[in-house]
Order: structure tokens, then sequence, then C-alpha cells
């Protein structure tokens, strides 16, 4: 069983709904929670960069989680020294 643990909240969250940021501790793997992209307008434009497979899905963070994302990243990052940087 992974262990995920959180490293990131939205600060404008009310407590339901909240993009998050957490790592599998046993991969280093990161998850992200968020909106689920559905825009076919959107969409077109990724797959246009970046080819969305059939298992993927493309989410969203708010720009307001820059911060604590990046802080998070560094934190976790300066952990697992010895360790390939995030």
């Amino acid at each position: 069983m992974a262990a995920l643990r959180l490293v990131a909240i939205d600060p404008g969250t009310d407590g339901g709904h909240c993009p998050a940021l957490l790592v599998d501790d046993a991969t280093g793997d990161l998850l992200f929670q968020g909106p689920q992209v559905t825009s076919e307008a959107e969409l077109t434009e990724v797959s246009g960069q970046s080819p969305i497979g059939p298992n993927e899905i493309i989410g969203r963070i708010p720009a307001r989680m820059r911060d604590v994302l990046l802080k998070a990243l560094l934190e976790e990052a300066d952990a697992n020294t010895g360790t390939e940087k995030l």
C-alpha cells in the first residue's frame, strides 16, 4: 500500500474539493489533486503540444498555489539529499 503524504494544499481552500499536492513516500512520485480539464479547446491545445494518453487526464492547479507548491517541492528535494532532486 502506498504511503501518500499531503505536502501542499490550496491556501484559498474552503475545506472541500481542495487542489493539493501529495507525495508517494515509497516511490517519490507526485500526485496532483485538482479539477479535471474538460474543455475540448484546452484539451486540443494540450494534445497539440504533448499527446494525451488514453489513461491520462489534464488537471488544473490554481495559480495561487505556485508559491506553496514551489516551497513544498524544494522542501521535498532538501529532505531527499542523496537522491535525484525534483
